[in-house]
């Protein structure tokens, strides 16, 4: 696998990818799935970064649900 377009924590312990799954979501859900899957694997960054990264998405996602905005 490629480190640059396929980096190592983008899969999961299973062997899927991230991008697999996201790109059957819209943009906010998607990226919540990216930063939930990559928490505490990144050289570099810290999970609780990337878990709040989550929650800002996730909090978005439920704004845009509540004003019935799409994605």
């Amino acid at each position: 696998m490629d480190n640059k377009t396929n980096p190592d924590h983008y899969v999961t312990d299973t062997g899927a990818e991230v991008i697999d799954i996201t790109e059957c979501l819209d943009f906010c859900r998607g990226n919540v799935v990216k930063y939930v899957c990559r928490a505490g694997r990144k050289a570099g960054e810290e999970a609780l970064d990337d878990l709040k990264k989550a929650k800002w998405y996730l909090d978005r996602a439920i704004s845009n649900e509540e004003n019935g905005i799409d994605g």
